[in-house]
């Protein structure tokens, strides 16, 4: 179901910051996975824009991994990958109306799941 962009009551308790990378999203139970871009994260969800049709729906458990790629003005830094778990609390379309914006709410920590190996620090 996708809801209204109808002006809600802000219950947010951590600011979110916006970020460009992909995330990908899985269901805990049965198949089907999608790659969506992040919008914005904050400690306690992200939010991720998808072209319709989104196969998840509002309350469905996901696993999410969102990858991100560092830039540095010497070398490049390494890719890190971030994976948790998360519940899709909200679904509406995005601001120009040809995408789904899914909001999620992470429902414990998420485990980085590569190190920084590459990285030379002077």
């Amino acid at each position: 179901m996708v809801e209204s962009r109808a002006r809600q009551p802000e219950r947010r308790q951590d600011r979110r910051l916006p970020i460009r990378a992909r995330v990908r999203i899985a269901p805990r139970q049965g198949p089907g996975f999608l790659t969506a871009e992040l919008v914005d994260v904050s400690a306690g969800g992200l939010r991720a824009r998808t072209p319709p049709p989104l196969i998840h729906r509002t309350g469905t458990e996901v696993e999410v991994e969102i990858r991100v790629q560092g830039d540095a003005d010497v070398q490049p830094l390494p890719e890190v990958s971030l994976r948790g778990s998360a519940v899709i609390v909200r679904i509406e379309r995005g601001p120009e109306g040809q995408t789904l914006d899914a909001a999620m709410r992470f429902t414990g920590p998420l485990d980085m799941r590569e190190p920084f190996d590459k990285l030379l620090v002077f």
